[in-house]
């Protein structure tokens, strides 16, 4: 009988969690293409977002989704998703520590110069759902602005 902890794999689980979130992102009504990037090595994901759907009038925006399945089976995952867009809007969610908060989740804003953060949490650590979890509130967050 194997041990599963001995046949954990980080770059393989960290790559299935990305075909799995690359997937999850082209079944999505928001994003218009989705793939690899760079092309040629599946260190992240980029979605190509059709802003309507988000409820802003824009031409163009993008999706960046890093994703780190963690060095053992019992790590947390480390995460971002990462959206821009032609107006200069950055906003993101994160799952990983940093010294701006308490605890792993936090969600960032880039406001002229400086980088907001505030804690937030996540109701689950699985990739695909996580996918579905942030374009909703990315979609509050923008609906929410003036325009």
């Amino acid at each position: 009988m194997s041990d599963r902890n001995t046949s954990y794999d980080p770059a393989a689980q960290t790559h299935r969690a990305l075909r799995g979130i690359r997937r999850a992102l082209e079944r999505h009504p928001a994003v218009s293409s989705a793939r690899d990037f760079p092309p040629d090595a599946r260190a992240r994901v980029r979605a190509e977002l059709d802003p309507s759907h988000l409820g802003v009038d824009l031409d163009a925006a993008t999706l960046t989704v890093r994703w780190f399945a963690g060095e053992t089976l019992g790590d947390r995952p480390e995460f971002s998703f990462r959206y821009s867009d032609e107006t200069g809007t950055d906003v993101g969610w994160c799952h990983e520590p940093t010294p701006a908060v308490d605890g792993w989740g936090h969600y960032q804003e880039r406001l002229d110069s400086t980088l907001e953060t505030a804690p937030t949490s996540f109701g689950t650590s699985v990739p695909t759902r996580v996918v579905w979890d942030v374009l909703s509130r990315l979609s509050d967050v923008l609906s929410g602005r003036d325009d």
